[in-house]
């Protein structure tokens, strides 16, 4: 009787910890038969959900219904989908046969309302991703319901209403249908610009605005103030934004909330490059000096081999951003900066700056230079140049402190004639350009140019500041800063008339913040051509920050005779 009851006791034990082996089981991987492409991949999003859950019947009856309806979401409405489990019950195995296609048998989109001849929104509709005979896509269609009502809103037809927006589907005839109908109501204009606080930066607030009251409204248009509002000195905060609640007779006020800088601002910074090593920053400003807006602004830039500081006095004419006089003073101190140099100029400049029609910013400027410098063991230099002069740049970048798309040019050419307060007739002109696209969201490439030229009979004439140089980490990378120049018989480094340095980069985005890099630098500092072209490669990382990217790279100069490598850290954007 004892044995009998043992061996009932086993077997009950044995049972249980059966049950709560299979308990413990779950699910670890998936298969899925039958289908590839984006079905395949749609179907894995819904599975990929399951991973951990418990193999249970339930679960099974669950996933064949979200796979059904996957496949349903990309135009396959009559699927056959069997799923089971492997023998050990850890792996979901997901066969499929899709079926017939449904097609789009037709598609009507109707405009009512103003937006009926609306050229924008005729475009948008000619160009959407619905077109008749395609397989129905559900994330299409949602597409164009979105993208229709983002451009109403975006172009000012705050009250259009949908009386029909319907996707007919027949199973039995593998079709679809789609109906649009929409009433656009009234397209409103910009209205009047209403100053929530007072400021003595109205003048400007009113002339900054892209738009007059009565044009038709744009929403792109309300980005762009707010952008140009904010890149003025005067305001540490701008809130620009369409009223629409209080929208009326055919017209939306326009709201601006501004917080003005405080009388005396001060800004305290820091970095780090390879070039400079460590260095602080001092700013402070001044941004309401008068009535019409004058501003000041001084800047004190203190590193171990290099010191600068400048101010600069600056009259707004129409806009304070790019239609401006400015008068600007600055001393600047290089110490061994490269081997056995050394620099201290005192500048004064004038400055006109105004936009062009192509938004191209143009500075014409009147600069005087004192400059003294050693190079190697020759004697000490002095020099003076009066140099009147003009520059064209422009900036494009979409991204903020971390672009993934930008172009950028920076044009300047100035002359200096020795009778006229100078030590030597001297033209000199340069041309910067970077480029910078990202594809398929983690794919960049960045390309960057700079070419300059000097028309000089004799380089010893010539400032120091002046000559030309490459290498360092914003140049020739594997270099040392300003080390590739042409050399006097002393072997000494110092400087050439022409420049040619180009850049190509690639960078993978691996994870959320960072990416990694690898590129190409070429470049030569020289007065015939006679000098090499050197060349460094290297690859680094990009950890992506508020204030821009943390670039780290480890390069080699190929060219140079001992192969040996550098690295260098710089912070801030590409462009």
């Amino acid at each position: 009787m004892f044995i009998k009851f043992l061996r009932c006791m086993c077997i009950v034990g044995a049972l249980i910890s059966a049950n709560s082996y299979a308990a413990e089981k779950v699910i670890e991987d998936y298969e899925i038969k039958g289908i590839s492409g984006d079905l395949e991949n749609n179907v894995a999003l819904y599975l990929k959900q399951l991973i951990g859950e418990k193999p249970t019947r339930t679960l099974r009856r669950y996933a064949q219904k979200q796979v059904q309806n996957s496949i349903k979401a990309l135009g396959y409405y009559s699927p056959t989908v069997e799923v089971e489990y492997d023998k050990d019950d850890s792996e979901l195995i997901v066969k499929v046969e899709r079926g017939p296609a449904t097609r789009i048998e037709a598609i009507s989109i109707t405009l009512n309302g103003e937006g009926k001849n609306d050229t924008q929104l005729q475009a948008l509709i000619k160009n959407t991703s619905l077109k008749q005979g395609d397989v129905l896509n559900h994330g299409r269609y949602d597409s164009a319901h979105k993208k229709i009502e983002s451009m109403l809103l975006e172009l000012g037809y705050f009250d259009a209403k949908w009386p029909a927006r319907k996707l007919e589907v027949s199973v039995q005839k593998n079709s679809a249908v789609i109906t649009f109908v929409i009433n656009t109501g009234v397209r409103y204009q910009f209205g009047n610009i209403e100053i929530a606080s007072n400021t003595p930066a109205e003048k400007y607030i009113r002339s900054l605005a892209p738009f007059t009251q009565g044009q038709p409204y744009k929403s792109t248009y309300i980005a762009d103030y707010n952008l140009d509002l904010s890149s003025t000195p005067y305001f540490a905060s701008v809130r620009v934004y369409a009223d629409i609640a209080a929208r009326k007779n055919s017209q939306v006020p326009i709201k601006v909330d501004v917080l003005p800088k405080p009388a005396n601002s001060y800004e305290v910074g820091g970095g780090y490059s390879t070039d400079l090593g460590p260095k602080i920053r001092f700013k402070w400003s001044k941004p309401w000096i008068t009535e019409d807006g004058h501003y000041l602004e001084t800047n004190l830039n203190v590193a171990q081999k290099q010191q600068d500081i400048s101010m600069a006095y600056t009259i707004p004419v129409d806009d304070p951003n790019d239609d401006l006089w400015r008068f600007s003073v600055g001393y600047k101190l290089e110490d061994e900066l490269t081997n056995d140099t050394y620099s201290e100029i005192l500048t004064g400049q004038l400055q006109r700056q105004w936009l062009t029609e192509n938004k191209w910013v143009r500075t014409a400027f009147l600069r005087r230079d004192q400059e003294t410098y050693r190079i190697g063991d020759e004697p000490e230099e002095s020099t003076e140049m009066l140099m009147p002069g003009i520059s064209y740049a422009r900036k494009k970048s979409k991204g903020g402190t971390t672009p993934y798309w930008g172009e950028q040019w920076l044009i300047s050419a100035e002359f200096g004639l020795d009778d006229v307060l100078s030590s030597t007739n001297l033209v000199r002109v340069q041309m910067q350009h970077a480029w910078l696209r990202t594809y398929l969201d983690k794919h960049l490439v960045f390309l960057k140019a700079n070419v300059g030229a000097m028309l000089v009979d004799d380089l010893e004439n010539v400032p120091y500041s002046l000559r030309f140089y490459a290498g360092g980490d914003q140049s020739v990378r594997g270099f040392a800063y300003q080390s590739i120049s042409p050399e006097n018989d002393d072997g000494d480094l110092i400087g050439g008339k022409y420049l040619l340095t180009s850049t190509i980069e690639y960078n993978y985005q691996f994870a959320q913040n960072w990416r990694a890099a690898l590129f190409v630098d070429g470049g030569t500092a020289t007065n015939d051509f006679s000098d090499d072209f050197e060349v460094g490669a290297g690859f680094g990382f990009r950890y992506l920050t508020p204030v821009g990217p943390v670039r780290i790279d480890h390069a080699w100069g190929l060219t140079k005779e001992s192969k040996s490598t550098r690295l260098s850290i710089t912070i801030g954007p590409e462009i």
